[in-house]
């Protein structure tokens, strides 16, 4: 992988970052602005940076230095960091600076109707995904030629191009199937973002009409305050009558 390119990726992926933070906080993210910006990920992001940063190749590569006795630290940073930006924003990150997670959303808007999933379910699908993903890590560097992310190479292997195909393709019933069920990435990402400092709230406006839940593909806006699964899509502050879902620092 280029450093160069590797530099060119984090630098994208913190700016639109910054880009959807803003809106969000201006409270004028919405549809629009979330399938603009998606779209625009997939190419830049996806297409002409070639899926840079790719948190499941900085994973492989952990995990596959340890297993030869090695500490590689060039993964390890970028984990480090795609980790802290988790820590800041929860799942941010996920929704629109990764170019998998973008095409999924696009995707998502194809059919309104979704299989509706447990909430407790998908992380315990990814957890266990997650350690096979480990243990093969370790043993084999073979079963990255699965990773959906070498499709924005634009590389066209039969097995990650076929992988990245059905990704999008379920992504049209199940919100997000990458994200939710198999990340490696992901399933750290939902463990930091329970302490994210910026997420999205309920502020005291909120009447508890639940129209906010109702939307979500991932039954989120919970009153409990847990986002960990929040990806931003927007659409619970369209749905909104009183604009009470708002992008706020966590209370002291």
């Amino acid at each position: 992988m280029v450093p160069r390119l590797m530099i060119f990726g984090l630098a994208y992926a913190l700016t639109i970052m910054v880009l959807v933070a803003a809106l969000l906080k201006k409270g004028i993210f919405g549809k629009k602005s979330s399938v603009i910006i998606a779209a625009t990920t997939v190419l830049i992001g996806g297409l002409i940076l070639g899926g840079v940063p790719d948190p499941v190749t900085q994973i492989y590569q952990f995990f596959q230095g340890i297993a030869r006795d090695r500490f590689p630290l060039q993964p390890l940073v970028g984990i480090a960091v795609l980790g802290a930006l988790a820590l800041l924003t929860g799942r941010l990150f996920c929704g629109y600076a990764c170019p998998l997670g973008a095409a999924q959303e696009l995707m998502s808007r194809v059919t309104s109707k979704k299989v509706d999933i447990d909430r407790a379910h998908p992380r315990l699908i990814r957890g266990a995904f997650t350690m096979i993903f480990i243990a093969l890590a370790m043993l084999t560097p073979a079963f990255l030629a699965a990773n959906p992310f070498r499709f924005f190479a634009l590389e066209f292997a039969v097995i990650s191009t076929t992988f990245f195909l059905i990704i999008l393709a379920a992504s049209t019933i199940v919100y997000r199937p990458w994200c939710r069920l198999l990340c490696p990435f992901g399933a750290l990402a939902e463990l930091i973002s329970r302490r994210s400092f910026f997420r999205l709230r309920r502020t005291d406006d909120c009447v508890s009409c639940e129209r906010c839940v109702k939307v979500c593909p991932t039954g989120q806006p919970t009153s409990d305050g847990n986002m960990s699964e929040c990806y931003y899509c927007g659409r619970c502050m369209d749905a909104c009558p009183r604009d009470s879902m708002a992008f706020t620092r966590k209370s002291a």
